[in-house]
């Protein structure tokens, strides 16, 4: 047996609503229109600010602000591995300079590591790879100015800590337009849902009006493919 579906997201509600905006201009014949004009004026295209016009702009907003966003967390995301990538190969290049004799033993303490330190730095998340990176760069600086005091120091190479810090920089200033868009798209998201009640409550309302409407006509198949033409939904 079919029955009703009601209206309860956002894409569902905009449907709806456009369906009983666009059938009423196609009805001509005040008479057979089945919802009321109180309702028609919450839909009427003419009418900038009324509610579905709103919500669609709030809906656009939020495609745009997505469509801004995709790219900028794409970059920032592959710039990230690669900065991971960097980062590792450092210590692991590091640590086979050490096993080799090039780097003094106790190298690894200037990057943040034990001296004795079997693994890698950790490197599972963001920020765990912006901290490491900042103790590869500084670290670096701060080996050279010891060692180049005895004459020892061996600047690390295949990656440079030159190499990591320029990938450091671009992950930096991608994060923080990555999170600025991000910022902007969860506020035009917080827009939309401000709006949302309203919208289901008046598209909920119209699909109540619409089966009202053809309530008198006895045949059911009928009287559901009139009421959809409104927007009514059956399932």
């Amino acid at each position: 047996m079919p029955y009703r579906r009601l209206p309860n997201t956002t894409p569902a509600v905009i449907r709806t609503l456009k369906t009983a905006r666009d059938e009423w201009k196609n009805t001509p014949t005040p008479a057979d229109r089945a919802i009321t004009a109180e309702q028609w004026a919450q839909l009427d295209t003419a009418a900038p600010n009324n509610l579905l016009n709103r919500l669609l702009s709030e809906a656009g907003d939020v495609d745009l602000a997505l469509a801004a966003q995709a790219p900028l967390t794409d970059n920032f995301s592959r710039t990230a591995d690669r900065l991971a990538m960097f980062v590792s190969h450092f210590h692991q290049v590091l640590d086979l300079g050490i096993a080799r004799g090039a780097f003094q033993p106790g190298a690894r303490s200037y990057y943040g590591r034990d001296i004795a330190a079997t693994a890698i730095p950790d490197l599972s998340s963001y920020d765990a790879i912006a901290e490491a990176a900042e103790a590869v760069v500084t670290g670096e600086a701060r080996r050279q100015a010891v060692e180049s005091d005895t004459g020892g120091y061996v600047a690390m190479q295949l990656p440079g800590a030159d190499e990591v810090d320029v990938l450091r920089q671009q992950f930096l200033t991608l994060r923080s337009q990555s999170d600025q868009a991000l910022v902007n798209t969860d506020r035009q998201r917080e827009e939309l849902q401000a709006l949302y009640p309203e919208a289901q409550a008046v598209a909920v309302d119209i699909c109540d009006t619409v089966e009202f409407f053809y309530r008198k006509d006895p045949d059911a198949s009928s009287r559901r493919a009139k009421c959809e033409r409104w927007g009514v939904v059956y399932v």
